[in-house]
């Protein structure tokens, strides 16, 4: 019979590890280069680069494109980068992953004060907080002895996948290491959704979602600069 430990185990296997992190947005942007012109949507952003959805044909792998994103202050950021991933999206859209190329430290300042207003905005819609997508080993528990699988993360809470199912409403601690794979911060968080997902082999795990509890503003500055380190990783 299969231990947490195994099922999380074939669980991560069986998923791609996440190795660059991005900040999920919506917003709409400006593109130009390869066989697009014209407004698409962003759909993520890191250091490193971008994805966007467009119904417009894409172009090639490889080829140049210009961003004109939406930044604070109402000033706009213009950044070059190359295509890098295309993929199928709903109704005939594509999904373009860019790799920023040609970041000057002036930009990459700019950049940096985009994505710290990002992570500290709050939105109307039901997630208040935008996330960071990094999958990563955290524990979770009374002394921290249960392991997850961290999916995403915001200064609202977070989402885990484990290998038994929690109570609804349950109260847990969750022990977040830093990118070193160091204990960084212990938060208080409560179960507020959870559903069962599956991987190919047939191992089941559980999706949890979490809400942090009310933290001291010590805590908070060190979970916005936990999401500022992951994100700088992925450039």
């Amino acid at each position: 019979m299969a231990t947490a430990d195994d099922t999380l185990g074939i669980m991560s296997e069986a998923w791609e590890k996440r190795v660059h992190a991005r900040i999920h947005v919506s917003a709409t942007i400006q593109v130009d280069g390869g066989a697009i012109k014209g407004d698409a949507q962003l759909k993520d952003l890191s250091f490193g680069g971008a994805r966007f959805e467009t119904s417009q044909k894409v172009g090639e792998i490889g080829e140049s494109v210009q961003l004109l994103l939406p930044g604070p202050g109402g000033c706009e950021i213009e950044i070059v980068g190359e295509i890098a991933r295309i993929e199928a999206a709903p109704e005939g859209k594509s999904l373009v992953g860019v790799r920023f190329t040609d970041a000057t430290p002036e930009m990459r300042g700019t950049l940096n004060h985009l994505i710290e207003t990002l992570l500290e905005k709050r939105g109307s819609s039901e997630r208040a907080f935008p996330r960071v997508s990094r999958r990563m080993d955290i524990q979770y528990g009374d002394l921290s002895e249960l392991k997850a699988i961290l999916e995403d993360i915001s200064l609202g809470g977070l989402a885990m996948t484990v290998a038994d199912p929690l109570a609804f409403q349950e109260q847990i601690d969750v022990t977040v290491p830093d990118t070193a794979g160091d204990q960084l911060l212990v938060l208080r968080a409560k179960v507020v959704h959870q559903h069962a997902v599956k991987a190919e082999s047939g191992v089941t795990a559980y999706r949890v979602g979490l809400e942090f509890a009310p933290m001291r503003p010590e805590t908070r500055r060190c979970l916005t600069e936990l999401l500022r380190v992951v994100l700088d990783g992925a450039s």
